[in-house]
């Protein structure tokens, strides 16, 4: 039993004293691998818009976050039963419309099985991926798109269609050649997309499709040991530039660990003042928030004082 508790004294030891010395050295290679990809550092993505002053996903929400000056808009990916490319979060349509009233007996049916005409005729505002795109050129600030694709597997094809969209805008990133983007200083120069999934396929999809544009594995909820951890590193070598990842995961080590190997973090969802300065002490690359304003704020990267009340007004 002693040799236990001595044993167990000893590991518990090694972790404080390992834990302790990232907390103090936090990994500062971030800012550099952000510059590599044309990325903004530290990155402000605002989470389906400003979806804390405007319903979630909405132009409204989309346009307050650009005039916010985030600079990335994150919307999820969808495709409609006659082929359109929406931004639409949930499986279904019962959260956030009023679908039980228009169409009482489909409200738990996928998105996917609506067209788009049906979907307008809801309260809630859908927009296309092209919308988006010209939302992000149409203000003063010009931010990126950060595209998820949503259940993928149930689209057969939409990266390649999400990509064709792109490609006709103008909105694929022109190089991630790191001599080339070194002399840029201009932030409308940056790396305009990055694809985000879950699903490891649909990277691979967008990486043979668009391999200059950066992409980002998403990691869900469950709780992480260092082991898991390593192992979501292992997977997205070759795969992704970069892993998304719920705000309490984001320990200096795991950070650490992930530019070891070239990775940036973005953590989600990140809202409150505490989390921002947690994370920014250890050395997150950005922001995936609600909330673009109070990290920008935070930041102090706002607008003018006048500006901004203007957009928290209309």
């Amino acid at each position: 039993m002693k040799l236990v508790i001595i044993i167990g004294s000893i590991i518990l030891l090694i972790v404080l004293f390992y834990g302790a010395y990232y907390i103090i050295n936090p990994s500062l290679e971030g800012e550099e691998i952000a510059a590599q990809l044309g990325m903004p550092y530290p990155a402000v993505i605002a989470h389906r818009g400003a979806s804390a002053i405007a319903p979630e996903s909405s132009a409204l929400a989309f346009i307050k976050a650009r005039d916010q000056g985030a600079d990335y808009l994150e919307a999820d990916l969808q495709r409609t039963k006659d082929g359109k490319i929406i931004v639409f979060h949930d499986p279904n349509l019962k959260r956030v419309s009023n679908a039980s009233e228009v169409f009482p007996k489909r409200q738990d049916e996928e998105v996917g099985s609506f067209t788009y005409t049906q979907l307008k005729q809801l309260d809630i505002d859908i927009i296309t991926l092209k919308d988006l795109i010209d939302i992000a050129k149409g203000g003063e600030y010009t931010p990126g798109l950060v595209l998820e694709t949503k259940n993928p597997q149930k689209y057969p094809g939409i990266e390649e269609e999400i990509v064709a969209i792109l490609s006709e805008e103008g909105w694929l990133n022109p190089t991630n050649n790191k001599e080339e983007i070194s002399k840029r200083d201009d932030k409308k120069d940056f790396a305009k997309t990055i694809f985000f999934s879950f699903e490891v396929d649909s990277l691979k999809k967008f990486r043979e499709l668009a391999p200059k544009v950066p992409r980002l594995l998403l990691i869900t909820d469950n709780m992480i040991s260092r082991r898991g951890w390593k192992s979501w590193l292992e997977k997205a070598e070759g795969l992704a530039q970069g892993l998304g990842t719920k705000g309490f995961m984001n320990w200096p080590w795991y950070i650490a660990a992930a530019h070891d190997r070239g990775l940036f973090v973005l953590p989600y969802t990140i809202n409150q003042l505490w989390q921002l300065k947690i994370l920014a002490y250890f050395q997150s690359s950005g922001y995936i928030t609600d909330r673009p304003e109070a990290v920008l704020e935070f930041l102090n990267r706002l607008p003018k004082l006048s500006e901004i009340e203007d957009i928290l007004e209309e």
